[in-house]
């Protein structure tokens, strides 16, 4: 089995070098997620991405996640 492999980012469609045989070594590392961050990205897209939508992706979550929280403040306001 090879260390790593050049494979095509689903999200931008540039190629970047997967190490999913040394993973601790991989550019996917320089980006920490959550669970829930991970969930989302993989509910999104197949297979791994690029170390920059990795970052895009955890960006639109947090957005999402802060403007569905937003919608419930005005929702709860608005019934009083």
């Amino acid at each position: 089995m090879a260390c790593h492999e050049t494979i095509t980012c689903p999200r931008c469609q540039c190629a970047f070098e997967c190490r999913v045989g040394t993973i601790l070594r991989c550019q996917c590392q320089a980006v920490p997620l959550t669970e829930d961050e991970r969930q989302y990205i993989t509910g999104q897209f197949e297979g791994c991405l690029c170390a920059d939508c990795l970052q895009a992706m955890k960006s639109i979550y947090k957005q999402e996640k802060f403007r569905l929280r937003l919608q419930q403040v005005f929702t709860l306001f608005g019934k009083r």
